[in-house]
């Protein structure tokens, strides 16, 4: 019994694998779940034992790679007893660039779901799966702004998309220039000096 489970996982993370290196060359759109069946050495039957479509796939991808600083700022969020939201926004954020930077997996998982031609369903899961990240930044800048901490020049809200964006952008510009600078030293020090922007001059 112990055997067949261990040899379902086997054939679970062998298709996961294949599916990771399919999408991330070929998009999600142009990849067939027989290309990723036959990738990663199973049969269509196998495949849909453990997974009914390619949203699950990657819904099950995402989980794996998730970086655990994503964990992190979630459970903060739910804190209320977090003295410096900004603070530990800026910390967490440095160390989940340092992991980006290292980690092929996560780059791969953010050309994945950065990929414009997504599937219907896929869509609706990723557009769901960011509006999650949005009110999780949210909470914690709406807990900033009860503090004190943030500049009155900026909203909440208008703090939470410029995150997203600067996040997102510095990503991005590392990918696609050829990971020309470094992202950990750079990004750090530009997430540093952001962050140092939106806090209040007087704040406590």
């Amino acid at each position: 019994m112990r055997r067949c489970k261990a040899d379902a996982e086997q054939t679970r993370l062998k298709i996961l694998d294949a599916a990771e290196l399919l999408f991330s060359e070929r998009g999600i759109a142009l990849t067939t779940l027989e290309q990723i069946a036959r990738a990663a050495g199973v049969t269509r039957g196998a495949f849909y034992w453990h997974f009914k479509d390619k949203t699950a796939v990657l819904t099950a991808l995402h989980e794996s790679i998730s970086a655990p600083q994503l964990a992190l700022i979630r459970a903060a969020s739910e804190q209320e007893t977090l003295e410096d939201p900004l603070e530990f926004l800026e910390s967490t954020g440095r160390d989940f660039l340092a992991l980006f930077a290292a980690d092929p997996r996560q780059q791969r998982m953010h050309i994945i779901l950065s990929n414009a031609a997504l599937p219907e369903e896929t869509r609706a899961w990723l557009t769901a799966l960011n509006a999650e990240l949005w009110q999780v930044f949210r909470r914690l800048l709406d807990r900033a702004d009860s503090a004190n901490l943030l500049t009155d020049r900026l909203t909440p809200e208008e703090v939470t998309i410029s995150l997203m964006v600067m996040f997102s952008g510095l990503l991005n510009e590392w990918l696609r220039g050829g990971k020309m600078f470094d992202l950990s030293r750079t990004g750090g020090k530009l997430l540093h000096h952001h962050i140092s922007s939106l806090r209040r001059a007087d704040a406590p």
